[in-house]
């Protein structure tokens, strides 16, 4: 069974989620202490970190999700702020397909 890394699958979603141009991205980013972010968004929604991943360049990465369904996807750079990058309604968990490895 070929399984994709949470690290691969953390930096595929700040891709994708990148090209989001939605109002919060419209707005700028939202950045400030990590722990600072992540009570908020446990406060507020009920989120809490459930996937993550670290970068090439060091950053991490995390998905946050709520009982409900809500997402955040936050960056925290080495030694920097973190921001958050897209958020979102809808979050399920997925059965991973098994792919046959390339030829």
């Amino acid at each position: 069974m070929l399984r994709i890394p949470w690290m691969a699958s953390a930096i595929l979603a700040s891709a994708i989620v990148s090209l989001d141009l939605g109002p919060a991205q419209a707005q700028g980013p939202i950045c400030g202490s990590r722990q600072a972010l992540l009570d908020r968004l446990a406060d507020r929604y009920e989120e809490a970190p459930s996937h993550l991943g670290v970068t090439q360049r060091g950053g991490l990465v995390e998905i946050l999700t709520s009982p409900t369904g809500s997402w955040t996807i936050i960056v925290t750079a080495p030694g920097g702020p973190t921001c958050m990058v897209s958020a979102g309604e809808g979050w399920r968990e997925i059965k991973q397909v098994e792919q046959d490895p390339p030829v």
